[in-house]
């Protein structure tokens, strides 16, 4: 045999035996990182607990006014001369607002007091001749008839002087009503009129709130309206603050305009808000309605305005699994939502973490101790594992 020819055939065989040993060694050595079984994923979970009804903090908005907010002006007619009030001047009660020119009734008083002191005097000129001729009547010097005459011009001019007096009076009080004065404390919201102007009686010239004495009018539903009770202390934001006002009165009518009945609180004194701010009455209410509580953490949107939640329950083989169940949103408080739906009592939720499994999902539920369900469930599964515990 050719010597090369040998060479060549032993070269072949040693390539094929080590080939195959290659091959032996290494699925020897081959390691299986495939499980063969899921395992289940750790989730936190939250048993869903049914109640028949549900609590809800409904607000209500309204606006601060005065305890009194008036528009004051003249009883009698004139010229206005003067207005020495200024917006948002304080005054107090017999203060100088404005006046109106005295002229004419400081002429038509001293006329009616010029009248008064005439009758007076004719009064006593009657009162005095009546006097003389009673005793002339005595020694028979007068009639009878004359001492009538004298005695009932007397009594007419005293009738007269108290009509003068009136006049007179009244002839000082129309000069002092030409003077606008403050009825009480209060202060200057708004000057309606200037200097020069002619006004009737009845004029709007100043416009006052009182200084103190703040209400807040709110209005509410009517069947909310029955539920509370005049007397009775109400929590109010006021510029951002938590304050407690009592509720004075409650209207018996209906505003057409927004179908909620008034309401009237009085604020404490020493709080400093303006007329015309806001109000709002914060108000518990019970809502009857089936559901129960939820983190917003355990939700997943749907379609046609529901959501999905994650339940976790146990198959055929006693394995429990992540299913899905819609629900419906009621209330939403903070990072609560009060939900209904599908959902059985006491099941176990999914409370967070749901973009990392899906339905039909190995699951193992995680419960805080607040959140763990009322009873076991009576299907077999394996043992839920505590936060606590964890």
């Amino acid at each position: 045999m050719n010597r090369n020819l040998l060479k060549s055939l032993w070269a072949v065989a040693l390539a094929v035996v080590l080939t195959v040993v290659s091959v032996a060694l290494i699925k020897a050595n081959r390691v299986t990182t495939t499980s063969v079984e899921r395992t289940p994923m750790p989730v936190a979970a939250i048993a869903y607990r049914q109640q028949p009804t549900y609590i809800r903090e409904a607000t209500y908005l309204g606006v601060i006014r005065a305890g009194s907010d008036s528009v004051i002006g003249f009883e009698v007619a004139g010229v206005l001369t003067s207005v020495n009030a200024t917006e948002g001047m304080r005054v107090a009660p017999g203060d100088v607002l404005a006046q109106l020119g005295t002229d004419r009734r400081q002429a038509r008083l001293d006329a009616a007091a010029a009248a008064y002191e005439r009758v007076v005097a004719q009064r006593a000129q009657a009162e005095s001749r009546a006097t003389r001729i009673a005793s002339l009547v005595e020694d028979g010097s007068a009639s009878e008839q004359d001492y009538d005459d004298a005695r009932f011009t007397a009594q007419a001019l005293s009738a007269a002087e108290s009509t003068a007096a009136a006049q007179r009076q009244s002839a000082k009080l129309e000069l002092e009503k030409g003077t606008l004065r403050a009825p009480y404390d209060a202060i200057v919201a708004e000057r309606l009129l200037q200097t020069g102007a002619v006004v009737a009686p009845g004029t709007p010239v100043l416009r006052l709130v009182t200084a103190t004495g703040r209400e807040a009018h709110i209005g509410v539903p009517a069947d909310v309206a029955r539920t509370l009770v005049p007397g009775n202390a109400y929590p109010l934001i006021l510029q951002g603050k938590r304050v407690t006002a009592e509720l004075r009165s409650i209207r018996d009518d209906l505003d057409p305009a927004t179908l909620t009945v008034g309401t009237v609180f009085d604020l404490p004194d020493g709080i400093s808000v303006a007329v015309g701010e806001s109000a709002v009455l914060q108000n518990m209410e019970a809502v009857d309605s089936s559901g129960g509580w939820l983190p917003i953490t355990a939700l997943l949107e749907a379609s046609r305005g529901l959501w999905d939640v994650l339940t976790i329950t146990p198959d055929n083989e006693g394995k429990q699994r992540a299913q899905r169940e819609s629900v419906e949103i009621l209330y939403t408080r903070g990072h609560e939502v009060f939900v209904r739906g599908t959902l059985p009592a006491d099941v176990p939720v999914v409370a967070s973490g749901l973009q990392r499994i899906s339905p039909g999902d190995l699951v193992e539920p995680i419960f805080s101790q607040s959140s763990a369900p009322a009873a076991a469930p009576t299907s077999p599964q394996p043992p839920s594992r505590r936060l606590s515990d964890s």
